[in-house]
């Protein structure tokens, strides 16, 4: 039996749209307290039973708090001979609950404000961050701007029409382009294309689910490929074109080549699977693990960013699997595995149904790199975002056909409140 919808009134509106502002500020009071932290403590007799009317949110809440129990066992019982710091244990068992929190608090939100005003909401809020904090000036665009920027407006374009929402991701990613962020401007390619794959025509919606899935796999390495030869023959830049030359010339990889921090996870991994632990300092043996790791992909570590950035006092390997991994054993990675394994497939039913936003879109492909090439801290609130915008609830899941024909159009996608 469906469980009864949240009851929207005004204040609740009100007490969403605050909360999913909240969310995108990311905002720390100290070691780990976060914004979303304090308001899901605060409001959670209100978002957990919304929980009820979305498959595997629960499951994957529960996993979470398990992988949170995990990183302190693993610290406290398992160190073998590691030092521990207990702040450092606080911080990281309390980002991944922020993480926890704010998956909870934007799914209610999305039921009290729809997909669009919720996502305007958590724009807002990043944007309110970065203007509190000043935001990263080395290149505020790619940095700082990129995310809500894009966010609201892909928000705003989705109430109206397809062609809105194509003409916002070219922007996007021309203007990323420019600004010399490459990887936001593929995002933002890979989003229309998307867009565009609902042009098609679509029969048998379950029995084409997998052949979906498999497509959105085919057309990720396809566009990767298409891009990396335009950066590599100098259409995207010069400057761009340098860059990713000196990373092919290094690794023969584009990606190996960018994300170095891909050996030292994998090497740190192969040498004890089981994880490190939330709280425990990587110790001299762990840190020449990594730097072999990262020779392999003939990347030379012996500088600042490895020893003060990656592992000065904690582990850092930039990607959201191998953080979570490594900080909260075998439950830390499988609570990121089923977070992108549900977050794809509910966006590829949605693809199949041609509702697929391109908000969606381009949140799927930014969670897909984030989830393997992103550090935890600046991804967490993002990822939340992707699933909350992408899930059907069991009342849409319902309203799901059986069999019928899709004819291609640029209309604009139903409400997720309808």
């Amino acid at each position: 039996m469906n469980a009864t919808p949240p009851l929207r009134t005004p204040a609740s509106r009100a007490l969403a749209t605050v909360a999913a502002a909240l969310v995108g500020m990311r905002y720390s009071f100290g070691p780990g307290i976060t914004l979303p932290l304090i308001a899901a403590v605060l409001l959670l007799p209100v978002w957990w039973p919304a929980l009820r009317t979305f498959r595997w949110v629960r499951s994957l809440m529960t996993l979470g708090a398990l992988a949170v129990i995990s990183g302190a066992v693993l610290s406290l019982a398992f160190a073998d001979g590691r030092t521990v710091d207990q702040s450092l244990l606080a911080r990281e068992s309390l980002t991944l609950l922020s993480m926890l929190c704010g998956i909870g608090l934007l799914i209610w939100a999305r039921t009290q404000l729809g997909t669009s005003q919720l996502v305007v909401a958590f724009a807002i809020g990043a944007l309110v961050n970065v203007a509190i904090t000043g935001g990263n000036t080395t290149n505020l665009w790619k940095f700082s701007l990129s995310f809500p920027v894009a966010f609201l407006a892909l928000a705003l374009a989705m109430r109206r029409s397809r062609w809105g929402e194509l003409v916002v991701l070219a922007v996007v990613a021309v203007v990323s382009v420019v600004a010399d962020s490459r990887s936001f401007s593929s995002f933002a390619v890979i989003a229309a294309a998307l867009v565009l794959l609902q042009l098609m025509p679509l029969r048998e919606f379950r029995s084409r689910l997998w052949l979906t899935l498999g497509g959105l796999a085919l057309l990720g390495v396809t566009l990767f490929l298409v891009i990396q030869t335009l950066l590599v023959e100098g259409v995207l830049g010069s400057a761009a074109q340098q860059r990713t030359q000196a990373q092919l010339d290094a690794s023969g990889s584009l990606i190996t080549g960018g994300r170095p921090e891909l050996g030292a996870a994998t090497a740190l991994l192969g040498a004890q699977p089981l994880g490190y632990g939330s709280g425990t300092l990587p110790n001299a043996m762990d840190v020449i693990i990594a730097k072999n790791g990262m020779e392999a992909l003939h990347y030379d570590p012996d500088n600042g960013y490895v020893d003060r950035y990656l592992f000065g006092g904690h582990f850092e390997v930039h990607s959201v699997l191998g953080d979570l991994w490594i900080r909260f054993g075998l439950p830390g990675a499988l609570f990121a595995l089923l977070l992108l394994a549900v977050a794809v497939h509910a966006a590829a039913v949605r693809v199949s149904l041609r509702r697929a936003s391109a908000l969606v879109a381009l949140l799927l492909a930014l969670g897909t790199w984030d989830m393997f090439f992103s550090p935890l801290l600046t991804s967490y609130n993002t990822l939340a975002l992707l699933l909350a915008c992408a899930l059907l609830s069991n009342s849409e899941r319902a309203r799901l056909p059986r069999s019928r024909t899709v004819s291609p159009s640029l209309s604009r996608i139903p409400s997720p409140r309808r």
